[in-house]
């Protein structure tokens, strides 16, 4: 009997405790706002006091981009099929060409890594959008490689023996790389967050592709303080404890009950 009360007293008096708390909120070095092409330091500072004893049980980052709306370059190609002249139109010799007009915009692309050390975190970059659009065909009768407005058309209509036919369709295309993006995770890797905090702060190396806005840097430390158990006289027992004495009371009444049965 003495050993099973000894044995409940222990396990009362070694208990420890812990309590959640809420995740910490770190200082970034990197604020909000344009960034070039190239690499970048980012530091997180804690300024909030953790308490004496804790467990680190994550860490939480988030980086959010978008693009910056920069111009887009112009690549422009024309194609064209003319026929040979040998039909006589208005007295003169025709001939039918067709002109095919493309006009391409381009945007670049913008992409961005988060590492730690030689460690990928993660990446995005921003999403191509494509779009094209055929203006109606406009038709033109040149003279020997002129055009003849329509103040001068009889004039030069008059002074060419030939022209051509010509129909000219334009074809514009853009394709823009836009839109936003987040680069973000979660870090339960023990040694990791004790790499990242040797130097009591976090260091993150960003590269960047392109011209990007950063709209939001985050990193949340979450962590559990560890309470230990103390004992004060007169101290009003825990939950935990009274549970346990109360086992041990039963013990006792039970064993009692069984020897007075066994003297009757």
């Amino acid at each position: 009997m003495k050993q099973i009360i000894t044995a409940l007293l222990l396990a009362a008096a070694t208990l420890s405790t812990t309590a959640a708390a809420a995740p910490i909120s770190l200082n970034g070095s990197l604020a909000n706002g344009m960034l070039d092409q190239g690499s970048y330091k980012v530091a997180f500072i804690n300024d909030t006091p953790l308490p004496e004893k804790y467990t680190f049980n994550s860490l939480s980052y988030s980086f959010s981009f978008k693009d910056d709306g920069e111009l887009m370059k112009l690549t422009s190609t024309s194609d064209r099929d003319e026929g040979e002249y040998g039909k006589v139109k208005n007295g003169k010799s025709t001939r039918d060409v067709t002109v095919t007009n493309t006009h391409t915009y381009t945007g670049e692309q913008e992409s961005a890594a988060l590492w730690f050390g030689d460690f990928l975190l993660g990446s995005g970059s921003t999403q191509l959008f494509e779009s094209s659009y055929t203006s109606p065909s406009s038709f033109q009768e040149i003279y020997d490689g002129q055009k003849c407005t329509k103040w001068f058309f009889f004039i030069c209509k008059q002074s060419h023996s030939q022209y051509s036919d010509t129909t000219t369709t334009t074809t514009t295309v853009k394709k823009a790389y836009t839109g936003e993006f987040t680069i973000s995770g979660t870090v339960t890797n023990q040694s990791i967050i004790d790499a990242l905090l040797n130097d009591g702060q976090l260091t993150f190396k960003l590269k960047v592709l392109g011209d990007l806005m950063l709209t939001n840097s985050e990193l949340l430390l979450d962590y559990t303080k560890v309470e230990e158990p103390t004992e004060e006289p007169g101290e009003v027992p825990e939950p935990s404890s009274v549970l346990l004495a109360g086992a041990g009371l039963a013990a006792i009444g039970f064993l009692r009950r069984r020897r007075t049965a066994a003297q009757a």
